[in-house]
């Protein structure tokens, strides 16, 4: 669960890296990573939609069938 935010981590302390460098190149090789953040952001994202959603269908049933006393 936190290998995700741990990646994003790492690799936003690389990309603050690149972005400080004293190169000509150093905007082309910001964004990069930059793009990666954000891919991996948007991933987590849908990993966290799909968590509660996953948890929220079981827990619906369950207080169906409490309430509805089979």
């Amino acid at each position: 669960m936190m290998a995700g935010h741990s990646l994003v981590k790492i690799l936003s302390g690389f990309a603050w890296t690149m972005l400080f460098l004293n190169n000509i190149f150093y905007f082309i090789g910001d964004l990069g990573p930059l793009f990666i953040i954000l891919a991996l952001t948007g991933l987590e994202l849908g990993v966290a939609i799909s968590q509660a959603h996953v948890s929220t269908i079981p827990i619906c049933i369950y207080l169906n069938d409490a309430i509805n006393l089979h």
